[in-house]
């Protein structure tokens, strides 16, 4: 394992500029600290002395793909993000309750048609510009013009015209639903009343973006010596392939209440040298970036926790490359796959095997019943779709992007289909941007795909495989579906609406563009003297208010407040 962490250190340092240098020496040296591999006994996993200063220090995975809200759709791009930009709205991460962010109030119309948010006039972009309510008419006319081509446009199809808009079937932003009233007025109007509405105010895509910035700068705009934002933190650093570091922002509308003075979010997508520096004492918080095999060791230190969340693991279809244009075939692949084998023998992560697109865990929602591990019915379809004993069935290829649990995963199905079916099956790795492009000009045949709930409803995960919408990587389209998820945005009735949505998901397993695997568990460790720091269903985790407990002591639980 030890040279294993050597040479992959050395194949960076050898690929990457002089300026990230020193950042590779402290990860060498963490590599080596801890070369013992999970073998750490004790109470908590690795060093427990905080660093000098309030510094909270993190690794994120991978180098993002976009720091821009407009065009962001992974995990660890919203990470980035949410440090530098802040929505009308913010999520509170103990209660998962909308809390006041931009905007200090709103009202709501008793149709819930009609939305005024009340902006802070003390809300500035981090240059001193104030922030106003055209901001947001500016960013979100932005998301949905046909040219951002932003993959979340779809979560502003609430708004009035906002998918006619976006679909180039109207040219006008004025007839959107959206207008300043005054500088610190904004009006929304909504085409069909949204539950969730105001979840989607706090998700990244709806935050603001500065337009003197993004007009003058144009793509180069999130670059360090050009990002202007309005939340907490201010880039000062960013080492490409290496890390970001960032401090408060001044201007912040609620500065007093950030307590750290400087964040260092570290890109290492190998996960035994993410591990070795955790327990070296290098970074206080890993967000699962640790070998699938640690987990079971893990557990018994106080510093791991595993809390289930609104995720899904699947694999999606390039439904427009044969043979994979055909369901039988779809569904004959997912019926060959033992995912309980997955999650229980290989990852061993308190996964939940499942066959379903919906995770389970949201109110009075039942997904409909899915078809299970069932290697006979898998080799009658595939032979009723033209291929007996697999005689004649092309190559397929597996696209998963860097990490060695995807690589596992990909390996494990590679041989079930291989032996199920006996057909022939490859695997392709990507790093994060070159995957995520691949994903998204289905570039593919099969690929790793997960997704993680937005806000707490069926359709943050349902609405990705209507036709227009961006995150749909597989090119299925079905009218019917399509109709329904529809039908569902304007049932006011709670019963009914699940009713309309468990018939959507029907549709969806039965024509299996996606091979749903499991139900995902957020397995992270965190240092003991972090607080202000909250585990919950959504796995978001706002950092303004996080802090480091010098004085902290072994009796004391870590994330919260000191109890």
């Amino acid at each position: 394992m030890r040279s294993r962490r050597i040479s992959f250190l050395r194949g960076k340092l050898s690929r990457l500029s002089p300026n990230v240098d020193s950042f590779l020496v402290l990860l060498l040296a963490a590599s080596l600290a801890a070369s013992s591999g999970c073998r750490q006994q004790g109470e908590y996993y690795g060093k427990t002395e905080p660093s000098s200063g309030n510094v909270f220090r993190f690794n994120n995975g991978a180098e993002p793909e976009y720091v821009d809200p407009a065009l962001i759709v992974g995990q660890l791009d919203g990470r980035i993000a949410s440090l530098l930009f802040e929505g009308l709205t913010n999520t509170d991460p103990k209660t998962l309750a909308q809390i006041p962010g931009v905007a200090e109030r709103w009202d709501i119309s008793p149709d819930g048609l009609n939305y005024k948010f009340y902006l802070r006039t003390n809300a500035k972009w981090s240059d001193g510009r104030p922030l106003t309510a055209k901001d947001f008419v500016y960013s979100w006319t932005r998301v949905l013009a046909p040219l951002t081509v932003s993959r979340y446009a779809s979560h502003l199809y609430h708004l009035v015209n906002g998918e006619e808009f976006n679909q180039g079937r109207i040219s006008d932003p004025s007839l959107l639903g959206i207008r300043a009233l005054d500088d610190y007025t904004l009006e929304v109007r909504l085409r069909q009343p949204t539950p969730y509405f105001l979840f989607l105010t706090s998700f990244v895509t709806l935050f603001p973006v500065p337009s003197h910035i993004v007009e003058k700068h144009g793509v180069r705009w999130t670059a360090p010596e050009n990002i202007v934002g309005n939340g907490p933190f201010l880039l000062s650093e960013h080492q490409s392939h290496a890390r970001f570091e960032f401090v408060p922002n001044p201007r912040y509308w609620n500065r007093d209440k950030v307590r750290l003075d400087r964040i260092i979010a570290y890109s290492v997508d190998d996960n035994y040298t993410s591990a070795n520096m955790y327990e070296s004492g290098m970074v206080d918080w890993l967000p699962s970036y640790f070998p699938a095999e640690y987990v079971p060791h893990l557990k018994s230190f106080r510093d791991f926790a595993s809390t289930p969340y609104l995720a899904n693991y699947y694999y999606s279809f390039n439904v427009n490359k044969p043979p994979l244009d055909n369901p039988l075939v779809r569904r004959a692949l997912s019926l060959a796959v033992n995912r309980r084998a997955i999650t229980d023998d290989l990852l061993r992560g308190g996964q939940i095997p499942g066959a379903h697109f919906v995770p389970l865990g949201f109110p009075n929602y039942q997904s409909p019943p899915a078809e299970e591990y069932n290697p006979q019915e898998a080799v009658r379809l595939l032979a009723e779709a033209g291929y007996p004993g697999g005689q004649g069935f092309p190559e397929i290829e597996i696209l998963f992007n860097t990490l060695e649990s995807h690589k596992k995963i990909a390996e494990s199905i590679q041989q079930m289909w291989i032996e199920n079916l006996n057909i022939h099956v490859t695997l392709r790795n990507e790093e994060w941007a070159s995957y995520l492009k691949s994903l998204t000009n289905l570039e593919y045949q099969i690929a790793r795909s997960g997704w993680i709930g937005d806000y707490p409803d069926p359709t943050t995960f349902l609405d990705l495989m209507e036709s227009t919408n961006g995150n749909n990587h597989t090119g299925w389209k079905n009218s019917e579906y399509d109709r329904l998820t529809m039908l569902a945005r304007q049932e006011t009735d709670a019963g009914k609406r699940m009713e309309i949505l468990q018939r959507s998901e029907a549709i969806l397993m039965y024509q299996a563009p996606v091979m749903p695997i499991y139900t995902s568990a957020s397995n992270s460790l965190l240092k003991p003297y972090i607080r202000g720091f909250f585990p919950n269903s959504l796995d978001h985790y706002p950092l303004n208010e996080v802090w480091i407990d010098q004085q902290w002591s072994r009796d004391q639980p870590s994330g919260g407040e000191v109890r």
